[in-house]
Order: C-alpha cells, then sequence, then structure tokens
C-alpha cells in the first residue's frame, strides 16, 4: 500500500514537456501520489510519431496543452508557457522545466531568469558537440542558471558540465520507460510459440526497434547483414520505411525484415521471441531500446553513441558497445553475442522502472524543499 505519509502531500511542483510520450505520462501519473502535480504539454503530438503511439495514455493528474505555437517535429514558439508562469508561478513549491530547446521553453525559462525565480532543469540525456559561439552561448545561458538538475546518469552529466552546471548541483534519477510488470522476472525458455504467434523470421534473430529515420543509421544496418549468417528484423515507422524496402528488394536481401511500429506491450512480445538486439544510432541522447531489450532478456549491441548504453553496458556482460566506424568490430560482437549471460540482462535493468524513476525524482524534489 503507497504510504503519503511519508512525502508532503500538500507539496505543488510545476511540470513543463514538449509532447505526451507515453512513459512521461506513466511518470507523471506515478508522481502525482506523491505530491501535487501540474503540467503543461507544449504540443499534443511529435510530428514524427504516429498516432498509436499516444493512444494507451491515460492522464491521472491535471494538465493542459498550450492551444498554439507547434511547428516542425517538436518545435513551439509561443508565450503562453510563459504568460502562464507569470501568474501562477507563485502557487507551487517548484518549477521543473523538462527541456530548454524549443522557443516557447526558452521564452519562459528566460522569464525565469530575469525574475530570479529558480527551477529545476530536468534532461533525458545530452551529447555536447562543437556549437558555434551564439549556439554555445545559448545553451550555457540557459543551463547554467538552473537552480538543480536532474540527470539520467554521470553520462548525461557531461553535457550539463559542459554549459555550465556545477557537478554538485546535478541529481541523479533512473529514466525509463519500463513499468514494473514489464521487467520479466525469469527468462523465456520456449520462445516458439512467440515465434508462431508473431510469425517472427527464424534464428538466431536480431531486434531492431528504433524510428525510421537517417539519425538511427538503419541503412548501414541493412548492408552490414548482407554479409550475416542470421536474421533482422527492423520495427518502427518513419519517412524512410519505403528506402528500407527498396533496398531490400533491390539488393535481394532475403534475411532483413520490416514491419511497423507495434504497442510497446507487443514490442516486448516480440522482443521475449527474439534473440538479440541490436542499434547502431548515429546519436540518441538517451535511448530507452537498450533497457526494454534488456528487461526482456536480450543481449545488446549498441553504438556508443547512445547514452543509456554508455551508461549501461557492459561488455561480454549484458552485450557490446561497439564503433559504428568499425566494422570489424561490429560483426565480432555479432559472432561473440551468443556466449552472454542472459540473467545478467535481466539484472541490468532491474533498477529501471517508471515506479522507481518516480519514486527517485519525488524523494530528490522533495529534499529540495527543506534545503
Amino acid at each position: 500500500m503507497f504510504n503519503k505519509n511519508i512525502y508532503n502531500i500538500s507539496m505543488k511542483v510545476f511540470f513543463a514537456f514538449n509532447h505526451p510520450a507515453p512513459y512521461k505520462v506513466r511518470t507523471f501519473n506515478e508522481l502525482n501520489k506523491y505530491f501535487d502535480i501540474f503540467v503543461i504539454f507544449e504540443r499534443t503530438k511529435a510530428k514524427n510519431r504516429p498516432l498509436s503511439f499516444y493512444n494507451c495514455n491515460q492522464y491521472d493528474f491535471p494538465h493542459m496543452f498550450l492551444k498554439r505555437g507547434s511547428f516542425g517535429d517538436e518545435q513551439s514558439n509561443t508565450g503562453e508557457l510563459k504568460k502562464y508562469l507569470k501568474h501562477h508561478h507563485q502557487e507551487y513549491d517548484l518549477i521543473v522545466m523538462n527541456g530548454y530547446s524549443t522557443i516557447s521553453e526558452m521564452r519562459a525559462i528566460r522569464y525565469l531568469i530575469k525574475k530570479k525565480i529558480p527551477y529545476v532543469l530536468q534532461i533525458n540525456g545530452g551529447i555536447p558537440h562543437k556549437n558555434n559561439a551564439i549556439k554555445r552561448r545559448l545553451k550555457n545561458y540557459f543551463i547554467s542558471h538552473a537552480y538543480k538538475y536532474l540527470s539520467p546518469g554521470d553520462i548525461a552529466d557531461e553535457y550539463l558540465l559542459t554549459y555550465g552546471a556545477k557537478k554538485e548541483d546535478i541529481l541523479h534519477y533512473p529514466y525509463t520507460t519500463l513499468e514494473q510488470k514489464d521487467n520479466l522476472t525469469n527468462l523465456i525458455k520456449d520462445k516458439e510459440p512467440i515465434r508462431k504467434k508473431y510469425n517472427l523470421p527464424s534464428s538466431p534473430l536480431f531486434i531492431a526497434a528504433s524510428q525510421f529515420i537517417e539519425r538511427k543509421n538503419n541503412v548501414y544496418l541493412i548492408h552490414l547483414f548482407k554479409n550475416v549468417n542470421a536474421n533482422l528484423l527492423l520495427i518502427g515507422d518513419g519517412k524512410e520505411k519505403d528506402l528500407y524496402k527498396e533496398i531490400i528488394e533491390k539488393e535481394k536481401i532475403n534475411n532483413v525484415f520490416v514491419r511497423d511500429f507495434v504497442p510497446k506491450e507487443t514490442l516486448y512480445e516480440i522482443l521475449q521471441g527474439a534473440d538479440y538486439f541490436i542499434t547502431l544510432s548515429k546519436e540518441d541522447i538517451y535511448g530507452h531500446s537498450t533497457l526494454e531489450a534488456l528487461a526482456n532478456g536480450l543481449p545488446v549491441i549498441s553504438s556508443d553513441r547512445v547514452i543509456s548504453s554508455r551508461q549501461i553496458i557492459k561488455n561480454n556482460e549484458n552485450g557490446f558497445l561497439v564503433s559504428i566506424e568499425k566494422e570489424e568490430e561490429i560483426l565480432s560482437a555479432i559472432n561473440n553475442i551468443g556466449k552472454i549471460d542472459l540473467n545478467k540482462c535481466l539484472a541490468s535493468a532491474k533498477e529501471y522502472t517508471i515506479e522507481n524513476s518516480a519514486k527517485t525524482i519525488a524523494d530528490k524534489l522533495k529534499g529540495l524543499i527543506k534545503q
């Protein structure tokens, strides 16, 4: 039974977030059990996400969507967020900004800085880049003025520290899409019923679940598997889907298959019917698929440009970190992935649950109120 008495349930926390990604909505549902929250979403959906991505959302917390200003895949430009904070900031014990990269967020944070209103900056990850001087100054301005930071781990801290954060102001929380019920407690011994249910290709079977966009580097992955004695199943959606199919047909690649985006419950079951997971992404500021694969008992081969993988993957224990510039290294990982202890895969994902994430965030934020 949840014990609210150990938390200050009258504590009020404001959150701003870009779009209602299902795992964020579920995290907010959990956070609302610990104290009163109010969430403003800048837009109803990301343009590069299918509507089905949001179908499972159930909002158990007070929230609102900005009425205008959305453009591009995830951008937003409206003064509504700033206006709300201007008139209501005094109602909240803490203000948490889940980002600073949209124009709406910049306008709101600039107001908070100008009026000396403390804000916590929560990040999902981040990769430092060699930005031009103007972009670097902007990042430094919005990041360095935060009161405290919520970061998913040491690897993401590098991003905050690059742009002016102080190490002692960074608080860690486990970032994940997984609920407790999503983490397998025991390995699936008989995969055959799952394989038949979803008509999966035969073993050895690698899964690559991602958006079908250039950054995910799936074109390279498809060509790589021409020389691999295993099957590859790409699952997702995006502008490159037709390109994948065209390459597979034109080059007569008979061991690579493409399937549309599926709900998370279906994806997790498909993962349980597969053997391994692979992602050769050129850049992921976090990368939830690594954890989802581990939690379903799959060893992971990941590029070292995926933040979650750098945080969690240990070579020869639960998978392999590889460089996308070193094909021999990738092929070696593919040849040796079968030696990984699957129980270590499950164990490495155990603490990464939405329930644990919300409790950790609640503990950290409550601690700030006491300071």
